[in-house]
């Protein structure tokens, strides 16, 4: 049952958190006395506690109260696609060790060197502008993905090309993306600049930081390729690696958040994304290659916080719990009800459980087999649809799948501290197949004391640093 929190900060300050409202509020000690033991309690701090007991706090909860999915709702979240992603080739020319198409990793399609058919991604181009022709929303993101995506880069031309004839009349504002490990990035440096392609480099900070991302054919670290190709985009197009070049390292044994930062805002004056090792679909017999492998980024940043740096102001915005500071306020602060005023004025608050996407929400994807699937992120046997002699996007059943998820995991999540803010995707949950199961656990669960070390943690780090509170609540609109 999900109750009404007390918890203190790192300062000693005592907070008390309702779930039902959201509300935080700083309060006295003896608050909590009188909370917790009210016959020792100070007669002034017990008739507080009771005034708040009358007004809803500290009283036994309603349950969360979930919505419902129907096929309107999946209809019109494919017809809003913003980004159409094309996994190019599954075939790389570099061998990391960590990889999520590696040996350590299972949930995807057999990887046979196999580049995708130009035509079939021609056939989900026609079908996605012609969704985007009645759609009002006229933005679209085109995205390449691999296996290295420079492999095939004649696909992506081809790709620019039928794009450009389908939007002879600019109707639709196209923008393209790619994630690239830059070791073939001076082959086609030109085609990327000319139409400004949003570029994500994989790179895990110095030479010796990145000696798991080596070359397949002869295991020899990539790093001086891929140094020498970003150099030469600083050098050569000063403006583009301004605006278009973004950073995306792995946190490993072999590096931390530290080097990564030093070494590439050092070099390049960018602050990188940093992710920790995935832990979904991981193998079951290579748990322990994992563990050598993995290294927890909170500790990692714990250690880096300590050494004082002046990179430690900049790369601020970056750290987990200004992360985790950041969702939390989204959800708990007035932007929150400003966004939902409809289900404030009428006093019930709905929403679907987890934050799994819709499918088309954010995305789709489109393999080198044909699948397509809600993003690059989910195991392939989860696929949404595919494209034959047409695209074959089944409704009702894409429907049927999904609320089968939501109203099973829904009995789960209105007993978690965490439902009103949740960043799990359902389909990273193992056992999801299962949901139905009484024996089904989310491994994601955040029971009272959890929860409460996560607001003894946003708080601590909100007291030290408040000025963040203004900054993310001008800057985070929910929509």
């Amino acid at each position: 049952m999900i109750k009404t929190l007390i918890y203190t900060t790192e300062n000693n300050n005592s907070y008390i958190y309702d779930h039902k409202s959201r509300l935080s509020m700083l309060i006295h000690p003896d608050l909590k006395k009188a909370h917790e033991n009210p016959a020792e309690a100070d007669t002034y701090y017990l008739k507080k506690y009771e005034y708040l007991k009358r007004h809803g706090l500290f009283s036994e909860p309603k349950p969360s109260t979930f919505g419902s999915l129907n096929e309107s709702m999946i209809k019109e979240s494919i017809t809003k696609t913003s980004q159409i992603t094309f996994e190019v080739t599954d075939f790389c020319n570099l061998n990391c060790l960590y990889c999520s198409f590696g040996e350590l990793y299972e949930g995807f399609d057999e990887r046979n060197i196999k580049n995708i058919d130009i035509n079939y991604a021609e056939k989900m181009l026609k079908y996605i502008f012609k969704l985007k022709s009645t759609s009002k929303t006229k933005n679209l993101i085109i995205a390449f993905y691999g296996g290295e995506p420079l492999f095939n880069g004649k696909f992506i031309e081809n790709i620019i090309n039928i794009v450009n004839t389908l939007n002879y009349k600019k109707e639709i504002k196209v923008e393209y993306s790619m994630t690239t490990n830059a070791t073939l990035i001076h082959k086609y440096v030109k085609l990327l600049v000319k139409y400004n392609f949003e570029l994500l480099i994989s790179l895990d900070g110095n030479e010796k930081n990145h000696s798991y991302r080596y070359y397949r054919n002869n295991k020899k670290n990539s790093f001086h390729k891929v140094i020498e190709n970003i150099d030469m985009i600083q050098k050569e197009y000063p403006e583009y690696f301004k605006n278009h070049i973004r950073f995306n390292a792995v946190l490993h044994n072999r590096n931390s958040v530290k080097e990564i930062y030093e070494f590439i805002y050092g070099r390049y004056k960018k602050i990188p994304r940093i992710a920790e090792l995935a832990f979904d679909d991981l193998k079951s017999d290579k748990k322990s290659d994992y563990n050598k492998l993995f290294h927890n980024k909170l500790e990692s940043e714990n250690v880096f916080k300590n050494e004082n740096t002046d990179l430690l102001d900049i790369m601020h915005t970056e750290l987990s719990t200004y992360k985790e500071l950041t969702n939390f306020l989204k959800y708990n602060s007035l932007n929150f009800y400003i966004s939902n005023i409809i289900s404030l004025l009428y006093g019930v608050e709905k929403y679907l459980p987890t934050s799994t996407c819709l499918p088309g929400g954010k995305k789709i994807l489109m393999t080198t087999n044909n699948k397509l699937l809600p993003c690059e992120r989910v195991n392939y046997k989860y696929a949404i649809g595919e494209i034959n002699k047409e695209v074959i996007l089944d409704i009702p059943k894409i429907t049927q799948r999904y609320k089968f998820y939501f109203d099973h995991i829904k009995n789960v999540c209105k007993h978690c501290y965490s439902n009103k803010f949740c960043n799990t995707c359902l389909f990273h949950i193992k056992g999801i197949d299962n949901v139905d199961s009484k024996e089904f656990i989310c491994e994601y669960f955040c029971n009272s004391k959890e929860f409460t070390n996560r607001l003894h943690r946003i708080f601590s780090f909100l007291e030290k640093y408040p000025n963040d509170f203004y900054q993310i609540i001008e800057n985070e609109v929910i929509l």
